[in-house]
């Protein structure tokens, strides 16, 4: 007779293998109100009772759902009474928060949960780390959606036990039980839970993983995902091996932030790729492509004094006396040029693009004829529309300059911090207009217009140029 799967001990197991509540006060639960959480916040009740650990729960309301969001939360509120556990409902508007930041729904609402649940910990004397719901499934899911984008190592290792997350340390006790085992332990304990709809949305990666690619894998193996579990630890163990071996190299031979080229070219690849993703990362970048890691080795083997080339984030790798080192410093043509926009084409000679600015003013076959002319020299464009009632005197379009900054989604925007986060290119800074009026800047082509020109639009911008926006 088959033994009865215990998924509590389960989790305590690994709680305890991989030291998650180890010198802990106190554990932030990130609660849903879905099966996972629900038996998240069942299991670690008991254990910080036990333990004599302070609990907490927080759950995000995103903005998305209407009243099946207004729901979960209540139902959330309800159940945490029921159990004596304190919680935390956070409001967010994760659409309009996409849409200012120019991310995905699902990247905009992870990121806000995390950056909700660092704040609640930040504020809190008596708890130390945050608690999610992972599970077995979501890891499959996880390795399969990097396994498709062409993944190394490092995304075929699959969701961490434990992790830190903005310095806070973030522990997952059900990374190893299946949904179905989740499933079952609601079943068997009474515990109740709420079915987000979303979850069978297809348009979304991971559901269509979760429904369509799983699925058709269990056929070929009913026991997909614990396999592919068993994979992901045992690639976890190798990766953390060649990431300390990398680690050390990097001690030995990177000194001031540089490494002899012919030390880092003789190096195994998988050492190599290690020693340049962290001297990257330390000149500002925030990660590199295979790519771009092979332009930097190609860059070392050659080994050639003065060369360089240009990655993304704003960082340069260089070869200077022999040395490979990166740096965030600008090191290409400065372009500087200003012109008054008029009504139609406006052409720039360098950097090479064109603006066309469309109002009333302009019919629609000029504007269908024009818009022929300029896709027939420039592969790439971006429109925007403003208020033409809002514009101060008249438009101009600009180089860059220090300190330029303006005002979308309710915030004041550092536009270098705008180009560092998107991994723009030093190149294509300096070649992308600033589009001004009298009281400053009103777009930047790839992002938001200023908050102060929105509505009622009546002037239609459309930058036209040619290259890839992370050149």
């Amino acid at each position: 007779m088959k033994q009865k799967f215990d998924l509590y001990a389960e989790a305590l197991k690994t709680v305890d293998e991989y030291s998650m509540l180890d010198s802990e006060r106190g554990v932030l639960v990130g609660y849903s109100g879905g099966a996972d959480s629900s038996v998240l916040l069942h299991i670690l009740g008991r254990v910080c009772r036990a333990r004599g650990l302070d609990i907490h729960a927080v759950h995000v309301h995103h903005g998305i759902r209407g009243a099946e969001a207004d729901r979960d939360a209540e139902f959330c509120r309800e159940q945490c009474q029921k159990l004596g556990v304190p919680l935390t409902v956070r409001y967010a508007d994760i659409p309009r928060l996409a849409r200012d930041s120019g991310k995905g729904i699902e990247e905009t609402a992870r990121e806000y949960r995390y950056a909700a649940f660092a704040e609640i910990i930040s504020q809190s004397e008596s708890l130390t780390c945050i608690a999610t719901a992972h599970n077995a499934d979501d890891n499959a899911e996880t390795v399969i959606f990097n396994l498709a984008r062409g993944s190394g190592l490092g995304g075929l290792r699959g969701i961490p036990p434990v992790r830190t997350d903005s310095g806070v340390k973030v522990i997952r006790p059900l990374i190893g039980a299946a949904k179905s085992d989740i499933l079952g332990y609601c079943e068997e304990n009474g515990i109740e839970y709420i079915f987000d709809s979303t979850n069978d949305d297809t348009a979304y990666t991971r559901n269509y993983i979760r429904h369509e690619i799983i699925p058709s894998l269990r056929r070929m193996n009913p026991s997909v995902i614990d396999t592919v579990f068993r994979m992901s630890c045992s690639l976890r163990c190798d990766s953390d091996y060649i990431e300390t071996q990398a680690k050390l190299f990097a001690d030995s031979y990177v000194k001031k932030g540089k490494i002899k080229a012919e030390i880092i070219a003789d190096a195994h690849e998988a050492i190599a790729s290690r020693v340049i993703s962290l001297m990257y990362s330390a000149a500002g970048g925030r990660s590199l492509e295979r790519v771009h890691i092979k332009d930097v080795l190609k860059l070392a083997k050659n080994g050639k004094n003065g060369s360089s080339i240009s990655l993304t984030g704003g960082v340069r790798a260089k070869i200077e006396n022999g040395d490979l080192f990166f740096t965030n410093m600008p090191d290409t043509e400065v372009f500087e040029f200003q012109m008054e926009l008029k009504p139609g084409i406006n052409r720039f000679e360098s950097p090479d693009f064109a603006i066309y600015v469309a109002n009333g003013d302009i019919s629609r076959e000029d504007l269908q004829k024009d818009n022929e002319t300029l896709q027939n020299i420039y592969k790439l464009s971006i429109l925007m529309q403003v208020n033409s009632d809002k514009i101060n005197r008249v438009l101009i379009a600009r180089s860059r300059r220090d300190g330029d900054s303006y005002v979308f989604g309710g915030m004041t925007r550092k536009l270098k911090k705008l180009y560092n986060d998107r991994g723009i290119s030093i190149e294509r800074r300096m070649k992308t207009p600033v589009i001004c009026d009298g009281e400053g800047i009103v777009w930047v082509p790839g992002f938001p217009a200023a908050d102060r020109v929105k509505d009622d639009c009546k002037i239609t911008l459309i930058y036209y140029y040619n290259g890839e926006e992370n050149e």
